[in-house]
């Protein structure tokens, strides 16, 4: 599956969500026999999804899914609707705004200060770093360039 059906596919689910109050975290696609459609869905407003909202949606975004055309399934696949979880991936600005005020986890592609990682409290971000809270009194900004990964850290 390419970009251009998984972004197809968001476009479909998207009013979906929404009509729901939810947030569209990410859609992932996994090859295999039989394939498997991950489409990840929280609350708004960092608000947790609960098992009988994934329920409500489950059914609604399976018939829209079999909707589309062409079918970008041409064989069989699993479904699979659940929440990021809470060591979910950031992976966009809409993520990190969604973040903001949570502690991070940065993996980065070189080391900064002898660490390949870092960690605190996002406080901002723009096109060209990462603002994460490490003290009281200090904000480090990391280039985004030299972030291999941000993740929610709930252990910090």
């Amino acid at each position: 599956m390419n970009l251009k059906q998984i972004e197809t596919i968001k476009e479909k689910i998207q009013p979906i969500v929404l009509d729901k109050e939810l947030l569209l975290w990410d859609v992932v696609f996994f090859s295999g026999h039989p394939a498997l459609l991950t489409v990840l869905i929280d609350g708004q407003d960092q608000q947790l999804i609960t098992m009988n909202q994934i329920s409500e949606i489950t059914p609604l975004i399976s018939e829209a899914l079999d909707q589309i055309t062409p079918d970008p399934f041409p064989d069989q696949y699993n479904l699979d609707i659940s929440s990021p979880g809470i060591d979910r991936s950031i992976k966009s600005d809409e993520h990190l705004k969604w973040a903001i005020g949570q502690p991070v986890k940065l993996n980065l592609f070189e080391k900064i200060d002898d660490s390949k990682s870092a960690g605190g409290i996002l406080r901002s971000f723009s096109n060209t770093e990462i603002g994460v809270e490490v003290s009281a009194d200090q904000i480090n900004y990391f280039p985004r360039e030299r972030i291999s990964k941000i993740s929610l850290n709930q252990e910090a």
